[in-house]
């Protein structure tokens, strides 16, 4: 009875105790061609070679991890993941332990890597490796060697394996109830469960990721479920690097914050096989409000706000009824959300930044209301009606400590900041001495915005001009970002009324011409383009620039041809306005450049002169800053 009762006792400690598991030691993949394969691995991920197995290559991660690669993928086979390997300290206590667990484990044998080895499958028939590095292996052997200092990470932090969503419970009782890995996080978006992921109980705490699935993938989705994943402290330094190194621009290449709260890019090998790399640090959810809804550019931030985990929207102000029904129906936006008290909202749903999309003139109010609560604010450009109002809102952000910011299209425009690097380049662009900006399209009406939309862009109360503010203000705020902040000492301005019968209480063309001590811009607004137009030239004392589109530019040495190059992209929390009021928020980022309430104060006295100066026929001389 008692040798029982020892039994049973023993048993019930080896299930309880945790399993010898440092972590990850490898990932295999089969791969159609391993020359091109390694060059991806090596030339794009920095990790080298470090031996190989008959045909069969490892690539180093570290001292303890690698990716193991072996050709032979078929053309249609749709999987290319072969197994996966777990390193543990000592064999043959797993072996013990995992027997006390019901889990028959083979009897551990010496591979041709010179490692101890042996190896499960899983209910989805992946073959699962358990293996103990032993002195003199290949592993050993190859111990503080081959450490490119290229490497994207130095740490394989989880593997994404396919599970079949009826087969979730036997796939948790393997790796949860059998191997003892701990449950970190679940992903059910809807209420449709698709992920969970599983930490090992080493220190390492390497991850399994259940990807879970309801129907049978295609090759390209089983490409993307199994994936590697790669730790890093920050994720702008190896997005720069991998763009360095060729890897193709857009897609998952681009940094985003994903259902984790965590930034992370996506880029896959040569036969589909997704690598993943992400900065671990959580990213917080910041609350967000939403302002007005008779700006046309509303539809847009509501289009695109879905797909974001970095905030989330907690209220909207709305005092009109009819535009409440039009988006909360299109968008599926919860009643609850709405307010038609910006007081009441802000009192409320307490954001801690809030989105603009009123009429011009509101944004003082908007402003003064945020800053007495210290919400920060981001407005569609411009900034204001009016100087004064420009003057008052510095005030209210200086009194609530809070920031503006203005958001412009073209802020984002890589070929924007491409220009603005060529000037600073040696022998490139040379000091600034012309700008040339075309901003406009065909009109308002005439392009088809909403109507709301359209009552207050032609009404020189709410909008402050017609053309001349609603597309003078780009030009005004590249040129002063471009002067590095300067203000001109003359503005001259002409508008005229091309169609008076569609606007007749607001100028559709405007022309503005700025004078600098060694500098002149010119920036031509108008409601009667052809065609959309948002673009650039720039020319100074060694070279030039135009920019074509939002990524590509000409650019021009003396004494050369003009040359056609793509931009290069911008860092995440750069690359959209969301994105960059976020980091705002966290602190991450200062606010300034084409953004920024300093520079669109000078904006403002720009556009507030161009004004004056049309209407009085005469160059306005800026004064001395207030």
């Amino acid at each position: 009875m008692t040798r029982l009762f020892c039994t049973f006792l023993i048993a019930g400690l080896a299930c309880a105790q945790p399993l010898p598991l440092d972590g990850i030691a490898h990932v295999g993949f089969r791969v159609s061609n391993l020359e091109r394969s390694s060059a991806y691995y090596t030339g794009l991920l920095g990790y080298q070679q470090a031996f190989a197995i008959n045909t069969t290559a490892f690539f180093k991660v570290n001292d303890e991890q690698y990716i193991e690669l072996s050709p032979g993928l078929p053309a249609g086979e749709p999987v290319a993941f072969t197994h996966l390997a777990f390193q543990t300290p000592d064999i043959e206590a797993l072996r013990r332990m995992l027997a006390a667990r019901n889990v028959t484990a083979p009897a551990a044998a010496k591979g041709r890597d010179g490692n101890l080895a042996f190896s499960l499958h899983d209910p989805e028939n992946h073959r699962i490796e358990f293996v103990q590095y032993q002195d003199g292996s290949l592993h050993m052997n190859a111990r503080g060697k081959f450490l490119d200092t290229r490497r994207i990470s130095d740490h394989l932090q989880h593997v994404g394996v396919v599970v079949p969503s009826q087969h979730v419970d036997a796939a948790m009782h393997f790796y949860h109830d059998q191997l003892g890995l701990e449950e970190v996080w679940r992903y059910a978006p809807g209420g449709v469960l698709r992920l969970i992921k599983l930490a090992t109980p080493g220190k390492r705490r390497d991850i399994v990721e259940l990807m879970i699935t309801d129907k049978t993938p295609t090759r390209a989705q089983y490409g993307s479920m199994y994936h590697i994943n790669f730790e890093v402290p920050e994720i702008t330094p190896p997005y720069r690097q991998l763009l360095d190194r060729g890897a193709p621009v857009g897609g998952g290449l681009k940094p985003v914050v994903n259902a984790e709260n965590i930034w992370a890019i996506n880029l896959y090998d040569p036969d589909g096989t997704r690598t993943e790399v992400q900065d671990l640090r959580k990213v917080p959810t910041m609350r967000l409000g939403l302002v007005g809804l008779n700006h046309g550019h509303v539809a847009g931030f509501l289009n695109k706000f879905p797909g974001r985990y970095d905030a989330a929207l907690v209220g909207v102000a709305e005092p009109d009824a009819a535009l409440i029904k039009k988006y909360s129906e299109k968008y599926k936006l919860d009643p609850a959300l709405f307010h038609t008290s910006l007081d009441e909202m802000l009192d409320r749903a307490k954001p801690q930044a809030v989105v603009v999309f009123t009429n011009t003139f509101d944004h003082l109010r908007v402003v003064e209301a945020c800053a007495a609560r210290g919400i920060h604010v981001m407005m569609e450009k411009p900034l204001s009606v009016s100087l004064a109002q420009a003057r008052a809102m510095e005030a209210a952000a200086r009194r609530g400590k809070i920031q503006v910011l203005v958001n412009y299209e073209t802020t984002w425009h890589r070929s924007n900041q491409a220009a603005l690097a060529f000037a600073a380049e040696p022998g490139g662009l040379g000091p600034v001495r012309k700008m040339v900006a075309h901003d406009g399209h065909r009109g308002p009406k005439e392009i088809g915005v909403q109507p709301e939309f359209l009552a207050w862009l032609s009404d020189p109360a709410r909008n402050g001009a017609g053309a001349l503010f609603d597309f003078g203000c780009y030009g005004a705020d590249l040129m002063t970002w471009l002067m590095h902040g300067e203000r001109p000492l003359t503005v001259t301005a002409v508008t005229q009324h091309l169609k008076p019968e569609v606007y007749p209480k607001v100028d559709d063309e405007a022309t503005i011409i700025l004078t600098y001590p060694r500098a002149q811009g010119i920036i031509q607004a108008s409601w009667n383009w052809p065609f959309d137009r948002k673009d650039l030239e720039v020319y100074g004392t060694t070279g030039s620039i135009r920019t074509v589109g939002m990524d590509r530019v000409r650019r021009r040495r003396a004494g050369t041809e003009e040359e056609e190059v793509e931009a290069p992209p911008l860092d995440p929390r750069y690359d959209d306005p969301m994105s960059y009021l976020t980091a705002v928020v966290r602190g991450e980022v200062q606010p300034a450049g084409l953004s920024s309430l300093a520079v669109n104060s000078v904006v403002m006295e720009i556009l507030d002169a161009a004004r004056r100066s049309a209407a009085s026929g005469e160059t306005v001389k800026l004064g001395s800053a207030n």
